[in-house]
C-alpha cells in the first residue's frame, strides 16, 4: 500500500509541475489601463506641463554625473523662483515644445492628459517645501508607471517632485470607479530625510517587455530594495531584471526598446551583460556624449513608429534605415531641465499588437516553452514537494480506510 501511495505522490507532483510551466492569461487586455510592451501602439498617456515650473533649491538629489551641474550656479541664487520670470525666453520655449507634442500626439488619436499642478490644493502644492524648494512637472514617467493592468505609484528621489502623486491620484481615479480590473499600487512614500538607504523606484528606470520588466540601478535613481519592491508587488507571473548602469540616472537614458528584436543603447553605460532576453536584440548605439543630452531617451508612439529629438541626425538615420517611422520634434529646452522625450510621458494604455507579440508556433516556440520548463524544474524543491504530496494522498487514503471501516 505504501508503494502505491508513493506511486500517487510521484504522478501528481509530476502534473504538478507541468502545469506550473504552462502560462496563464493574467491581462486584462480590454481594460482602462493596459501596458504590456514598450512598443505596443499608444491611446492614453499623461505627458508634462510646463506650469509652475521653478528653478529646484540645491539638493543632492539634482546633482549627479556633471549635465546638471550647469545649472548649479541659477539653483544657487533663483531657488524656488518662477523660470517664467528668471528666464522667459526659455520658458517661452519650454511651453512651445511641450504643446508640440501634446498636439502631434492628439493628432495620431492619443489621448492626452497633462500633470497639470492646478489641480493640486495648497496643501499639496507647498509638500515637501520645507525639504526642497521648487517644482517640475515635465517629466511624468518618473511618477507613475503602468505593468499590465498595475497602476504603480512610484518613490522618486527628488523631494520637490514627491508631491506629483496627489496628480497621479486624480488622473487614475475616474478609471479605478468605471474599470475593477485596474489594480492601484503606491510605492511606501520615502521618508523626509530621503537618505540614501530609501526605498526608491523611478518609472523612468523601468522598461515593459510581457512578463519580463528590466530596472535600471543606477545608485541615483531607483534603489535596490525598491527593485525587490517592485518584484514583489508584481508577483510571480512577472520577472524583474535589474541592469545595472553608470554614468546616468536613469535606464531610459541608456537603454529603450523600438519593437520586438530591436532597440536603443549606450553600451558604456551598462555594467555586465543584458539580461538574457534581450542578449539577442539589434541595438543601435548611441554615444555616452549624444545620450548625456538624452538622445537615447525617445517616446515610443507605437509599431515602428516614434519622436526623436531632433538634434540627434545620426540616430534618426539609423532608425529610419531599420524601416522606423521617426517624427523629429524640437526638444532641447525641456530635455535641458533633466530628462527626455522617454520621460516627457507615460503610458497610461497601450493597444496589444497581434501581428508583433503573437509567438509564431515553430521550433522557436517550442524552444522557449522547454526552456521556461527547465528553469521551473531546476529550481524546484523536489523533497518538500514531493513529501508535501505523499503526506496529503496518506492522509486522504487514511481518512477513506477509516471510514469504510467503520461502515
Amino acid at each position: 500500500m505504501k508503494k502505491v501511495i508513493n506511486i500517487f505522490a510521484f504522478l501528481l507532483a509530476v502534473l504538478i509541475i507541468i502545469l506550473m510551466a504552462i502560462p496563464t492569461k493574467t491581462i486584462n487586455r480590454d481594460s482602462l489601463v493596459y501596458v504590456e510592451h514598450e512598443w505596443d501602439t499608444l491611446e492614453n498617456a499623461i505627458i508634462g506641463s510646463p506650469n509652475m515650473l521653478s528653478v529646484p533649491q540645491i539638493h543632492k538629489s539634482v546633482l549627479g554625473y556633471g549635465y546638471i551641474l550647469d545649472n548649479q550656479k541659477i539653483m544657487e541664487t533663483a531657488a524656488g523662483k518662477p523660470i517664467q520670470l528668471v528666464n522667459p525666453h526659455v520658458f517661452g520655449r519650454i511651453v512651445s515644445e511641450a504643446d508640440a507634442v501634446s498636439a502631434d500626439l492628439k493628432e495620431k488619436n492619443v489621448k492626452v492628459t497633462r500633470l497639470n499642478p492646478e489641480v493640486l490644493d495648497v496643501a499639496e502644492l507647498q509638500y515637501m517645501k520645507d525639504v526642497q524648494q521648487g517644482n517640475n512637472f515635465l517629466f511624468p514617467k518618473d511618477a507613475v508607471i503602468v505593468i499590465g493592468n498595475n497602476v504603480i505609484e512610484c518613490a522618486q528621489r527628488v523631494p520637490m517632485r514627491d508631491k506629483e502623486r496627489f496628480i497621479v491620484r486624480r488622473i487614475f481615479k475616474p478609471l479605478l470607479k468605471e474599470d475593477p480590473t485596474i489594480r492601484y499600487i503606491a510605492v511606501p512614500i520615502p521618508s523626509p530625510t530621503f537618505n540614501e538607504k530609501g526605498l526608491y523606484l523611478e518609472g523612468s528606470d523601468v522598461l515593459v517587455d510581457g512578463k519580463n520588466i528590466y530596472v535600471g540601478h543606477s545608485g541615483r535613481g531607483t534603489s535596490s530594495s525598491g527593485i525587490m519592491w517592485l518584484q514583489s508587488a508584481l508577483g510571480p507571473n512577472y520577472k524583474v531584471y535589474t541592469i545595472n548602469i553608470s554614468s546616468f540616472i536613469h535606464l531610459n537614458s541608456v537603454l529603450t526598446l523600438v519593437r520586438p528584436k530591436l532597440g536603443i543603447k549606450v553600451s558604456g553605460a551598462i555594467v555586465g551583460d543584458l539580461p538574457k532576453p534581450l542578449q539577442d536584440w539589434d541595438f543601435i548605439e548611441v554615444s555616452p556624449e549624444d545620450a548625456k543630452n538624452y538622445a537615447a531617451s525617445i517616446l515610443v508612439v507605437g509599431p515602428n513608429k516614434v519622436y526623436v529629438d531632433e538634434r540627434f541626425e545620426n540616430l534618426i538615420n539609423e532608425l529610419r534605415n531599420r524601416s522606423v517611422d521617426v517624427t523629429s520634434l524640437t526638444f532641447e529646452e525641456i530635455a535641458a531641465m533633466g530628462s527626455g522625450l522617454g520621460s516627457f510621458y507615460s503610458p497610461i494604455r497601450r493597444a496589444y499588437s497581434e501581428e508583433l507579440n503573437s509567438e509564431k508556433i515553430d521550433a522557436n516556440y517550442f524552444k522557449k516553452r522547454f526552456t521556461t520548463f527547465v528553469e521551473i524544474v531546476k529550481n524546484l524543491n523536489y523533497a518538500e514537494i514531493f513529501s508535501n504530496i505523499k503526506n496529503i494522498v496518506s492522509e486522504k487514503f487514511n481518512s477513506l480506510v477509516s471510514m469504510i471501516k467503520n461502515r
